[in-house]
């Protein structure tokens, strides 16, 4: 009888050691993931430290794909992380963001967003970094953006890597016979940012911005270029009509490369939107132009 019962306790032995082994491997790698969104791209890997959710958000509002204009500010949001030491209620992360070209080129970089920070109190358990879209950063081409967060007083490590493509502002339609540009935005010098949703205020100061110009005629090395401005509201008011901002004057490459744009102050008073601001380019050497317009929501 004991014969017979022995091959059953060395199978039951060998039970208990599988047992061990999956119950080692699994407690080895409790703190460990790997994630990927299949709607935005988004890939997470942690070693250490976790989060519950990382998705991407504009103006507040979470993005449905990987798709993104020239201006906007992308926010990445890491929700409800854990893991880290905490001391005294109090935790210390650390944000590393790198974003790198197609090509391969680092574009920016940043060691530690949070390096001012003294640290975080225990209840604050989402974390989050942005990037502008804007210089360095041109629309038309693919970008990867890594953030990596790491705890610094423990060893635990939380990546994440996104890719997208940056696109022309499809608010500013611009025909090209000839010229061309780099980058063309509107941004707000009033408050020093990229205008995104079509919408200004009175009194405030706008620039239509043109990166890069290229495809015009050199004359004894001089370029003699025009800009037309031509603003009109929804009833077809006229509100500026500037035939020749540059008249007579010339042009060096140094300038042209550092932007040829058009300003635009809207005073308050009566009118109807939309308000569409014209902006014509043309090289008086050649028949080269280029004719952009957008329409304006002035509150």
């Amino acid at each position: 009888m004991n014969n017979q019962q022995q091959p059953r306790m060395n199978s039951f032995k060998k039970t208990l050691f599988v047992c061990g082994i999956f119950a080692a491997l699994t407690s080895c790698n409790f703190n460990k993931s790997v994630r990927k969104d299949l709607v935005t791209g988004i890939t997470t890997k942690g070693d250490g430290l976790s989060a519950e959710k990382v998705y991407v958000t504009i103006n507040d509002e979470k993005v449905s794909d990987n798709e993104f204009y020239y201006g906007q500010n992308i926010y990445t949001i890491f929700e409800n992380m854990s893991g880290f030491m905490v001391e005294n209620n109090i935790y210390h992360p650390q944000m590393e963001v790198v974003l790198v070209s197609k090509a391969g080129d680092t574009i920016m970089h940043e060691a530690n967003l949070f390096q001012q920070n003294p640290g975080f109190g225990a209840e604050m358990k989402t974390l989050q970094g942005n990037m502008l879209l804007a210089r360095p950063i041109y629309s038309s081409e693919d970008y990867t953006l890594h953030y990596k967060i790491s705890d610094e007083h423990g060893e635990g490590v939380f990546n994440s890597t996104l890719q997208f493509d940056l696109l022309h502002d499809p608010a500013i339609k611009v025909d090209k016979k000839g010229l061309d540009y780099k980058e063309g935005y509107l941004l707000s010098l009033t408050k020093n940012a990229v205008i995104t949703d079509s919408k200004v205020a009175f009194e405030e100061l706008i620039l239509m911005d043109f990166q890069d110009v290229s495809g015009y005629t050199r004359v004894d090395g001089a370029v003699a270029l025009g800009l037309k401005i031509k603003v009109t509201d929804a009833n077809d008011t006229m509100i500026l009509n500037m035939e020749d901002v540059f008249g007579e004057s010339t042009l060096s490459e140094e300038q042209i490369k550092s932007g040829l744009g058009a300003q635009l102050k809207i005073t308050k008073g009566a009118l109807k939107n939309p308000v569409t601001f014209k902006v014509t380019i043309w090289d008086k050497n050649s028949n080269a132009r280029l004719d952009a317009k957008t329409e304006l929501i002035v509150e």
